[in-house]
């Protein structure tokens, strides 16, 4: 490592909270929305310095152990700017503001000492500085798209989770509402779900209305087979309710048997003869 490598790296580690305050100033301004929660103000100060110290580890390491800082920052930072909301076009800003600022230091110091600096140099750390912001953003880009997804995967099952509750209405007897159509991730979730919860809730009956489902397929008929037949193993009889004549004539026509499985056409009389 030489001399002039220590001194830009020690250079940029005196002057990191500064390069953090003028970063957050800037997202601030311009009569811009901001794009930080203000309260946060602490933490993102934190994120941008582990940034700098990344990115200035160029200068004093090799570049392995730089990607292996900006590989761990990336991950946990992008995950933290998705759950806070803040979109991929505004952290490529950010990234932008703080790529400026980043080489305007490292060129103001050159500048300084340019005894000390060839202007083939300048041209190498500039390279430098700019390569290494190229490779985070598209580090950063990918853990969050993968931060995303794991959200939106996140937030749909818990949609659909809530949308199949088994409601207990007393000991050992419950509904399960199913509402809208039923795919096949979501007769997955709801097959999952509903033995967890009817074991939970020791069910020994439960009633399945499905008079908010508007198309009964054969998908869909198999699926709740199965799920009637799981309840079974676990000692949780079955009944279902719902079923509209426009479905029923529907069924008849795929060759779906209801006949082995107790139905209703209303959840009401199904709970008046069965419960």
């Amino acid at each position: 490592m030489g001399k002039q490598q220590q001194e830009i790296y020690d250079h940029m580690m005196a002057n990191k909270d500064e390069l953090a305050r003028r970063w957050i100033d800037s997202s601030a301004g311009d009569g811009q929305s901001y794009a930080f929660n203000i309260e946060d103000e602490e933490k993102l100060r934190r994120q941008h310095n582990a940034l700098i110290e990344a990115v200035s580890s160029l200068f004093i390491e090799n570049e392995r152990a730089f990607k292996l800082h900006i590989n761990g920052w990336a991950e946990s930072v992008a995950s933290d700017w998705v759950k806070n909301g803040i979109s991929i076009e505004e952290t490529i800003a950010q990234f932008r503001i703080i790529r400026a600022a980043y080489w305007n230091f490292v060129k103001d110091f050159i500048l300084s000492e340019k005894e000390d600096f060839t202007i083939e140099d300048a041209f190498y750390w500039s390279n430098l500085v700019n390569d290494a912001f190229a490779y985070i953003s598209e580090n950063f880009a990918r853990h969050y798209e993968e931060a995303h997804k794991h959200i939106l995967a996140s937030q749909q099952k818990m949609i659909t989770e809530l949308s199949s509750p088994v409601i207990p209405v007393k000991r050992g007897i419950g509904i399960l509402p199913i509402v809208g159509d039923i795919d096949t991730y979501r007769a997955k979730v709801i097959l999952e779900t509903t033995l967890d919860q009817a074991s939970r809730q020791k069910l020994d009956q439960l009633f399945i209305d499905l008079s908010a489902v508007p198309i009964v397929d054969t998908m869909v008929a198999h699926q709740l087979f199965q799920l009637i037949d799981a309840l079974r193993l676990i000692g949780v009889d079955t009944v279902l309710s719902g079923i509209r004549p426009e479905i029923a004539q529907t069924a008849v026509q795929l060759g779906i048997d209801f006949k082995e499985t107790r139905t209703q056409s209303t959840l009401m009389d199904a709970l008046e003869i069965y419960s």
